[in-house]
């Protein structure tokens, strides 16, 4: 069988917000584009455990394919089964990627996975385009879906595979497993033993050169150590609780498989890859008894963060941490349930500043506890004094499946079932819903512009960057992120 595998163009991606002049916030990926690992995971199990395929991977994001321009490679190559991976802010062109293959190949079978199905499961499976969906993780499920294809066998059976018929017994009946998040209402694919997964076979994706605005290479390799958020921040909406991870044996193998390639840098991709000191140091641990030397980075929590660990991390190679700060004050991490405190913030940064391990503070804006833009500035003025490297201000998005989503909803400040109706029917003109009960959007984007040049461009901050800077790709990209803040492109 040909089976066509598909990150879908993003020509119609729900926007956080833009008025009527085209101006909206500065948005998560003006900041980096990166490999949809859980695409090449299917793509590799399927590989290795189902024989006797064509195998295709098209990242249309990252080569920047048209919807036209996919329909001429889908044409090409006429896949029997086609796999297309969602969120739900980019359903539009999810559905119109479905559409142009059912167009092109009438018999293919066309399956939906990634986010959108454990979050709209019921919603996902009644999408007329597609003839399957698969709720949670695709390794195992898409592998025993294609073999049941082949052998012309029903796939309903299989945990997490669903059709439009399949899922009707679950429609008002309710799921519970402590595994996940409450708001996953069907059994999903799971994976408990991440260990036995094949690596991604970075092969599909060589002649791609992913990156990041704050990386140091145009070689960039994404890793995932672990699985699952236990943490239950109120903004959120990971759905596997579970914690699972991989030894570091085995992500150290499959960072020497990409030193081979050519990569250079590598970014762990994990939702939380520090989840304990131990865990950090086991890794490091391995990485100097195998003697290797290699530039990496992490996005990783404040809590789980010693002085001995990040000294051991510096010595092995990292060169850059991202936290989660979100906000200033103490009763705002208690509000969003963030587990940590501000002192323990000051502390973490001063110590990656001492040791030189550079340091992105990401910030949320526009949240229940800011009233006032002076509220707003009290968090912004946490900012300055930690002096990270790097700062990325988001706005919240009030996303279905969280506590804040359910809190705005009770108070009647956004219209809970919009997201519903979007996912049976997606149409242009949907867009993100904020908390704007004291703060509009229009002021929200401008008071984000506003701290983000607040911080970029300080005297001070200007020439440590400059000094700071060790390759023409770096220089690049802090250039590209120059223009985009000045507002020049």
């Amino acid at each position: 069988m040909k089976i066509l595998l598909l990150n879908p163009p993003d020509e119609h991606t729900i926007s956080e917000y833009q008025d009527e002049h085209g101006e909206g916030f500065l948005e998560s990926d003006d900041f980096g584009y990166f490999p949809p690992l859980g695409l090449l995971y299917v793509l590799s199990y399927l590989e290795k455990h189902s024989s006797g395929h064509e195998l295709f991977f098209k990242d249309c994001v990252a080569e920047q394919l048209s919807h036209i321009k996919l329909k001429e490679f889908i044409g090409k190559i006429q896949p029997d089964v086609v796999g297309i991976t969602s969120f739900t802010i980019s359903l539009i062109d999810v559905v119109k990627a479905a559409k142009t293959a059912r167009e092109v190949v009438p018999n293919a079978h066309i399956c939906m996975g990634g986010h959108h199905p454990i979050a709209f499961p019921l919603e996902a499976a009644q999408l007329k385009e597609f003839d399957s969906i698969i709720v949670g993780e695709g390794e195992v499920a898409f592998t025993h879906l294609v073999e049941a294809l082949r052998n012309g066998q029903d796939f309903t059976h299989i945990t997490g595979v669903y059709n439009r018929e399949s899922i009707q017994i679950w429609v008002g009946k309710g799921f519970q497993d402590r595994k996940f998040l409450g708001t996953v209402v069907v059994p999903p694919a799971y994976i408990e033993d991440i260990e036995t997964l094949p690596f991604p076979n970075r092969y599909y994706i060589k002649h791609i050169d992913y990156h990041s605005t704050v990386g140091i290479s145009g070689k960039l390799a994404t890793i995932i150590s672990s699985r699952g958020c236990p943490y239950k921040c109120t903004f959120c909406d990971v759905p596997f609780k579970t914690y699972r991870a991989r030894s570091a044996n085995s992500v150290l193998d499959e960072v020497q498989e990409c030193l081979a390639m050519g990569y250079e840098e590598f970014h762990f991709y994990d939702d939380l890859f520090n989840i304990t000191p131990k865990k950090v140091l086991a890794f490091c641990d391995e990485l100097e008894r195998r003697n290797m030397r290699f530039i990496w980075d992490f996005r990783g929590r404040v809590n789980s963060v010693t002085r001995e660990s990040l000294e051991r991390m510096k010595k092995a190679g990292c060169r850059m941490i991202s936290f989660g700060v979100e906000t200033g004050s103490d009763e705002g991490l208690a509000l969003l349930k963030k587990a940590t405190t501000t002192a323990q913030i000051r502390q973490v940064f001063r110590w990656c500043r001492e040791l030189r391990i550079i340091t992105i503070a990401d910030f949320i804006i526009g949240l229940p506890f800011e009233r006032t833009p002076d509220d707003i500035k009290t968090s912004i003025d946490f900012m300055i004094e930690l002096d990270p490297d790097y700062a990325q201000i988001g706005v919240l998005n009030l996303y279905p499946n969280t506590p804040l989503f359910d809190e705005a909803a009770a108070k009647g400040l956004i219209d809970a079932k919009r997201w519903h109706d979007f996912s049976l029917d997606p149409q242009p003109g949907f867009y993100v819903d904020h908390w704007e009960e004291t703060i509009s959007a229009v002021d929200l984007v401008r008071i984000q512009r506003q701290a983000y040049k607040r911080f970029y461009l300080r005297p001070r901050y200007i020439l440590r960057s400059i000094f700071n800077t060790r390759s023409y790709h770096e220089f690049k990209m802090k250039a590209r992120g120059a223009l985009q803040l000045l507002g020049i492109t």
